[in-house]
């Protein structure tokens, strides 16, 4: 049981962390309590986006009634809900085949740190729901029966995070529901739902919802909805004027006062006075690490303040040789930044502390009523770091690939420091965003940045050549100024 490489949680950023330290060569072993895939594969991103996709669609084709379709089209919640489930189930049932091609060994059990490079596994206590499905498919699981103790070189935890509790709305599974509730027990259209909290769960989950048939609001108590550095205040604005427009009720600076159950639901009480009555309410009010159990304490590892593990920009921990990748540890918590992280964190634990952690390199994609991606810095965030930031924009208005599809609901923009044309990040709200942004991004890291997008040669009428329909005029200026260009995206690497 000795082993360069122990894992304890198979969510995406544990996962992808054995892939990369098994092609690095390391002997890997991945030790999981419960559902392989962690909350992305059985909660997040996987099942909702099977879900958008179907909310999407519904919209896209009720959307060109008259303009050669005939026929509305309304969702079948349930059936959606049993084909995300078919999803999931199929990409589950192969994850430790997969993983056993490449020779990593898939532990099912509780994992924690004893010390000296220990780690110990005992039977799981509390078996997954059996709504939830089965853990691994039968003939490649090794389900611990008894203790056991691995030994390794290095430890990563990945044990991710939980939905947080709102002391004035508290989650029953029932009545009151948090993202996981949804995937696991619901088993109904909810006639009306409450969001608390316009982050990306409120925001995607209130959009399917009002797209299947439910009356939806949405409170927040910021100002504004996805109230997060990297989303810029145009694109949350655009998102809120569209949720808005299709019929869903979105309340900004408002939180939940009070709540208590009643005959038909929940009645909310919220702090700008307003009392109704929904048949569900939904806390999507964030999220905290998952850090109980694992013996961190007794090992020496050191949380901060809100039960995050501190780590070093290497991800490392106060204990060396052990590391922290995902929503465990300070950070975005998202399975983009836990995909990044596993990069760097199996890198560094296999061959040394050579990589450094840089969230603004890591896309942020929210699907709700539009989709939103964006990377890089905002044009507030580049002001901060003291760049005279300047931000190219196209609206798809004038994109015929947009006008092609009827969607033409969006824009592109791409900030820029106005002195240099350093190209600093970007932001892309519309079809295919998601997609979209790793061009973006690519050209963030490029040695031409903002030119990354005159170099190309694109296909027409595209998404992306609105891109270069953005920067078209600034290059050009450029040009012409007599200014020292400096060509670079902000994350290039220098050739030496």
């Amino acid at each position: 049981m000795d082993f360069d490489l122990v894992i304890i949680g198979s969510g995406p950023g544990g996962y992808k962390a054995a892939i990369t330290a098994a092609h690095l060569g390391a002997r890997v072993a991945l030790v999981e309590k419960g559902l392989p895939g962690g909350v992305c594969l059985n909660q997040g991103c996987i099942p909702k986006k099977t879900l958008l996709h179907l909310a999407s669609l519904i919209e896209d084709v009720n959307g060109l009634q008259g303009r050669g379709l005939i026929g509305q089209v309304r969702g079948d919640f349930m059936a959606a809900m049993a084909h995300k489930d078919e999803v999931v189930a199929g990409i589950r049932d192969n994850f430790t085949v997969w993983l056993k091609r490449l020779g990593v060994q898939v532990f099912v059990g509780e994992g924690r740190l004893l010390g000296d490079g220990r780690v110990g596994v005992a039977p799981v206590r509390q078996p997954v729901p059996v709504e939830a499905g089965a853990p691994f498919a039968d003939k490649e699981k090794l389900t611990v029966t008894e203790p056991l103790e691995l030994r390794a070189r290095r430890i990563i935890i990945a044990t991710g995070s939980v939905p947080k509790e709102l002391d004035n709305c508290k989650a029953n599974g029932r009545e009151i529901l948090t993202s996981q509730d949804f995937m696991y027990r619901l088993d109904h259209l909810p006639e009306s739902i409450l969001c608390v909290g316009g982050g990306a769960i409120g925001v995607e989950l209130g959009f399917l919802l009002h797209q299947m048939g439910s009356r939806v609001g949405i409170v927040e108590r910021g100002s504004r909805l996805l109230d997060q550095s990297h989303i810029s205040d145009r694109a949350s604005a655009v998102l809120e004027r569209k949720l808005k427009r299709i019929g869903v009720e979105v309340r900004k600076n408002v939180s939940v006062a009070a709540s208590r159950i009643v005959e038909g639901g929940v009645e909310v009480i919220c702090t700008d006075g307003r009392r109704d009555v929904y048949q569900h309410v939904l806390v999507a009010v964030g999220r905290r690490p998952m850090t109980a159990g694992l013996g961190l304490e007794q090992a020496g590892v050191a949380l901060d303040a809100d039960g995050f593990i501190e780590v070093s920009e290497s991800l490392e921990s106060s204990v060396p040789g052990i590391y922290a990748i995902g929503d465990v540890k300070p950070g975005p918590m998202t399975a983009n930044a836990a995909l990044h992280d596993a990069k760097v964190a199996a890198a560094n634990a296999i061959n040394g502390n050579c990589l450094r952690g840089n969230y603004h390199k890591v896309p942020v994609v929210i699907h709700s009523a539009l989709e939103i991606a964006a990377v890089g810095l905002t044009e507030d965030l580049a002001e901060q770091a003291g760049f005279d930031a300047d931000v190219a924009r196209s609206n798809l208005g004038g994109s015929g690939k947009a006008r092609a599809h009827h969607a033409w609901e969006g824009f592109t923009e791409v900030v820029h420091d106005a002195e240099t044309g350093q190209l600093l990040g970007g932001c892309i709200v519309g079809p295919e965003a998601g997609e979209q942004i790793h061009m973006m991004s690519a050209a963030c890291q490029s040695e031409r940045g903002l030119w990354f997008f005159t170099d190309m040669s694109y296909s027409h009428p595209s998404w992306c050549e609105e891109l270069e329909t953005a920067i078209d005029p600034y290059t050009s200026a450029f040009s012409k100024s007599g200014k020292q260009v400096f060509r670079p995206g902000i994350f290039a690497k220098q050739q030496k």
